[in-house]
């Protein structure tokens, strides 16, 4: 991501209307899928421009929430594809690649992403995930988010929830702005 000695490069003007989006949110969330035992976990989001390229770089980071051991990981890249359409592409180390698209829509206090899976690809060794839904709403400066996903051998249906806050530069812990 960023780099403190690195001056933060300018949002390219396709991102105008991701820009609420940018900088790093910090929050909890809850985990739940039939096949495991509910949890609850702590998560780091930062999505930053990527100089004068039109997307932004996208990192997720989890722990879990009571003894901070690492969850998971997503780096990937959030694309305008016009003026109410986005993409999201990301790769996990647990050997999945997914490609999501969806709708953007400007509300009266932020902004709502629905994004569903086009495509999920997965490595010979990891789990079967077939299909993922994505929601981010943004309201002011909390980031609210949904994960639901089909996956070994059972239907759609809720995975992850998450209530993000923004982190100010002064107090992001991370060292990047």
């Amino acid at each position: 991501m960023a780099d403190d000695d690195c001056p933060q490069p300018a949002l390219h003007a396709a991102l105008s209307h991701l820009a609420p989006l940018v900088g790093a949110w910090s929050g909890v969330g809850h985990g739940e899928y039939p096949t495991i035992e509910p949890f609850d976990y702590r998560e780091h989001v930062r999505l930053d421009p990527a100089g004068s390229k039109p997307f932004l770089v996208y990192e997720q980071r989890t722990w879990h929430a009571s003894d901070g051991r690492p969850l998971h990981v997503e780096l990937g890249y959030l694309r305008p594809a016009g003026p109410d359409r986005v993409e999201l592409v990301l790769v996990q180390p647990t050997g999945i690649a997914e490609v999501d698209e969806g709708i953007l829509t400007r509300t009266d206090h932020g902004l709502e992403l629905v994004l569903t899976s086009r495509l999920v690809g997965r490595t010979s060794t990891a789990k079967e995930v077939t299909a993922v839904r994505r929601l981010l709403r943004l309201t002011g400066r909390r980031l609210d988010t949904r994960l639901d996903m089909a996956a070994v051998g059972r239907p759609m249906g809720r995975h992850l929830t998450s209530e993000l806050h923004r982190i100010d530069p002064e107090t992001d812990g991370s060292g990047a702005h």
